[in-house]
């Protein structure tokens, strides 16, 4: 599961894409549209259409089953578009979850970040025969792409609060001991500088020993001298 899977998605985001469900199913005539998200073995409905009339509820979680026929999950684990003009006609998917509440009319469209991986998707479903002709289709894919584009900002802008966070983490006076350097953290102990970094940044540490210290420790010695060819 990716970063972007993990974060949380801010409430104007969410607003959007309610406003994006509620208008493609007032564009495509149908009763209800989702927006949904994969999170590690579940779907979970993060945008609807305001209509009475919707499979499921803005919240709501459906797991994923081995076996289950459901259309959301088709799209997901296919990262590729279905249409189902008709459910009762088709031998598979008459018994789907969709087919046995009503919907039996079903577009859905997968909703990609940007490497490629699945986030989610986004339906249409009827409970009446419906092709989906016109700009549906079409509209669902540019919706799709706009998601993607949300979903780049704000990872982008969660990564800039991160390290925003350590930036003022490392910011105004330090206390530092003028002799061996440790330095005083906010709870009064003394740390070594590289165990008080790692623990307000991501900075990891790996030792070695610069030239003079080399010199001090070591010039005295034979093996150095001769090293250097001195």
């Amino acid at each position: 599961m990716s970063d972007i899977h993990k974060m949380r998605i801010p409430d104007i985001a969410i607003l959007k894409w309610r406003n994006i469900a509620d208008l493609l199913a007032e564009v495509a005539g149908v009763p209800a549209a989702t927006i949904n998200i994969l999170e590690e073995d579940s779907i979970r409905v993060i945008g609807t259409s305001q209509g009475s009339d919707r499979p499921f509820s803005e919240g709501t979680t459906i797991e994923l089953k081995p076996g289950i026929k459901m259309y959301c999950a088709a799209v997901i684990q296919a990262k590729d578009k279905l249409l189902i003009p008709d459910a009762t006609k088709s031998e598979f998917w008459r018994d789907s979850a969709g087919a046995k509440a009503g919907y039996i009319a079903y577009a859905g469209v997968p909703i990609l970040q940007q490497d490629g991986e699945i986030f989610g998707s986004i339906c249409l479903f009827d409970r009446k025969p419906n092709e989906f002709k016109g700009p549906v289709i079409k509209l669902m894919e540019e919706f799709s792409e706009i998601v993607t584009a949300h979903l780049s900002l704000i990872l982008k802008n969660t990564q800039l609060e991160e390290a925003l966070k350590e930036v003022r983490a490392l910011q105004g006076l330090i206390p530092i001991c003028a002799q061996c350097k440790k330095i005083r953290d906010d709870k009064g102990f003394w740390q070594k500088v590289e165990v008080y970094l790692e623990s307000h940044s991501k900075a990891r540490f790996t030792h070695g020993l610069c030239e003079d210290c080399m010199q001090k420790l070591y010039g005295h010695e034979k093996w150095f001298k001769e090293k250097d060819g001195k």
